[in-house]
């Protein structure tokens, strides 16, 4: 028995919010490349940088709706929400009931709620214990699948169609033992995602490369059309428009080191760290250098 949730305006939803994002993110990437450095083009380039990164949250949350779906046998209960694949045997099935009326019965909530959408963890207070969220209604109408360890929260469209065809195969019994376990994918079991110093390493050396580039959007236009470049025998000028290659060579840096330290963390992961403490130094120097140019 395969069942889906009702998706339909978890998704209209989702795309509405990826489309303004991509609009957003487009059009303050089109402003970026095509006018000089201001504070009005920094302003646009971070809305730019916010807006991607959310199509970016949104196309990943898209994705895990749109796999959504719950099947039930004899042996177990399965779970699939992309990434992951929960596996729920038959014999850890406690109760099967309907979500709780009231969001005081949950507490310390963490995931992403939109109508149509309900997905993440949260503790279950009268239960004691976590609940995982894999649904596309509210509370009420959920159906709460409730074992020993955890609680998995689902929303099948007729859910006492679904807790009676439950009741026939747990009264049947299971023909084989299958084990509580969640399963993902290769790309998803790499440490680099549960590494949060990596993560704050890569992040750190953006924020500087985006806080140099923010910094030339506001100090570019208050610069003569030239600047003195010091430490040569004689005076030399440079156009100051070409400030903006140092944060350019710094968004390269940012990238080679991010993606080679990313695909070394694996097996290598002190030379890893090794190329993010680099990346990071690098943009220091470079923020470091544009500053004492402009002096």
């Amino acid at each position: 028995m395969t069942e889906r949730p009702d998706r339909r305006r978890g998704l209209w939803i989702g795309y509405a919010l990826l489309s303004g994002f991509g609009l957003i993110a487009i059009t303050g990437s089109v402003l970026t490349l095509t006018r000089p450095p201001s504070p009005w083009i920094a302003l646009a380039s971070t809305a730019a940088a916010l807006a991607l990164i959310g199509a970016i949250g949104v196309t990943y949350i898209l994705r895990g709706l749109q796999s959504a779906r719950y099947y039930l046998d004899r042996n177990g209960l399965t779970v699939t929400w992309w990434p992951a694949v929960h596996v729920i045997p038959i014999h850890t099935i406690q109760e099967l009931r309907h979500g709780p009326t009231t969001p005081r019965a949950i507490r310390s909530w963490r995931g992403l709620r939109w109508p149509g959408l309900y997905v993440g963890h949260a503790w279950a207070v009268e239960e004691n214990r976590p609940v995982l969220f894999f649904a596309t209604e509210d509370l009420p109408r959920q159906l709460w699948v409730i074992t020993e360890v955890v609680i998995y929260a689902i929303s099948p469209v007729n859910p006492e169609k679904f807790m009676e065809a439950a009741a026939q195969r747990m009264a049947l019994g299971p023909t084989q033992r299958l084990q509580q376990t969640t399963i993902f994918p290769k790309w998803r079991q790499r440490a680099i995602w549960e590494d949060r110093n990596a993560w704050a390493l890569i992040a750190l050396a953006g924020l500087v490369l985006w806080g140099m580039w923010l910094w030339i959007c506001v100090q570019l236009p208050r610069l003569p059309s030239a600047v003195r470049l010091e430490g040569s025998s004689g005076a030399l000028f440079s156009p100051a428009i070409h400030l903006t290659r140092l944060p350019l060579l710094g968004a390269l840096t940012w990238i080679i080191h991010a993606g080679l330290g990313s695909l070394l963390h694996e097996q290598e992961r002190v030379a890893a760290y090794g190329l993010w403490l680099v990346g990071l130094l690098v943009q220091i120097l470079l923020f470091g250098a544009l500053i004492q140019i402009v002096r």
